[in-house]
């Protein structure tokens, strides 16, 4: 039946170039479908696939935790990582729903404590998060090939193009001074690499600009930590940062 079918198409290529191409185009346009793993429902019905499975798997399967969150959210970790689609802290840290209080924004940065200031999405995030949930540990992660990071290293001041993003990469200025200062002479890539970890020792210490975080940081009852996700490499390192960077650990 195969060769009878192949004959047909190489009969149908030789009398009708045009249909012939139509069919490749089909032929690809099915092979795309599947192998980015969609099928004819589009990009939502992935996600609905996916929420299928979570549910299966996950939410059917664990009713006293989702008992449990219904009545409110208890977690140890405050996590502000970067948006990248890379870089998910759930996935990279296997964590359960209600263990970790999330932000996650264009290089992972914190902005230094300016009452009534121009970033309040984060600064919100991080007092509800120290004041109200009394999480025990603020961990700021950043990343390899952070697009952000190249953006900020790259960009000369009043260069930029967008309308958001160089504005809010003015944040991270120290470690892109800090980065020009050590390395300046470095390939991009080098300087990139240095200016990923410099600029979370940043938001590190604007963290420790907001007087409740300071407050508590002192009275040991908050930690705060630095993290650096290296995706090309398959590895975590965490770093503590108190009033000054102390040990670091590699996984």
């Amino acid at each position: 039946m195969a060769a009878s079918l192949n004959q047909k198409v190489d009969a149908l290529v030789k009398s009708n170039p045009e249909a012939a191409k139509k069919l490749e185009e089909t032929i690809a346009a099915l092979e795309k479908t599947y192998l980015s793993g969609e099928s004819a429902e589009g990009p939502i019905g992935r996600l609905g696939r996916g929420f299928q499975t979570f549910k299966s798997n996950v939410y059917d399967k664990d009713s006293a935790l989702f008992d449990k969150l219904k009545t409110g959210q208890w977690p140890k970790y405050m996590i502000i990582a970067c948006s990248d689609s890379r870089v998910d802290p759930a996935t990279i840290f296997g964590l359960n729903p209600g263990e970790a209080f999330m932000v996650r924004n264009v290089a992972n940065m914190v902005p230094a404590w300016e009452p009534k200031g121009g970033y309040p999405s984060v600064s919100s995030a991080l007092e509800y998060a120290v004041k109200h949930l009394k999480v025990e540990h603020i961990i700021v992660i950043g990343h390899r090939l952070c697009g952000g990071i190249k953006a900020l290293v790259t960009t000369e001041e009043g260069q930029g193009s967008h309308d958001f993003i160089e504005n809010w990469l003015e944040i991270g200025k120290p470690a892109r001074a800090a980065t020009k200062a050590v390395s300046g002479s470095d390939e991009v890539d080098e300087q990139c690499k240095f200016c990923e970890k410099e600029s979370v020792n940043v938001s590190l210490t604007n963290l420790l600009s907001y007087p409740w975080v300071k407050e508590k940081v002192v009275g040991k009852k908050l930690s705060i930590h630095g993290g650096f996700y290296d995706f090309v490499e398959g590895s975590f390192q965490v770093w503590d940062f108190e009033l000054n960077v102390s040990h670091s650990q590699k996984f």
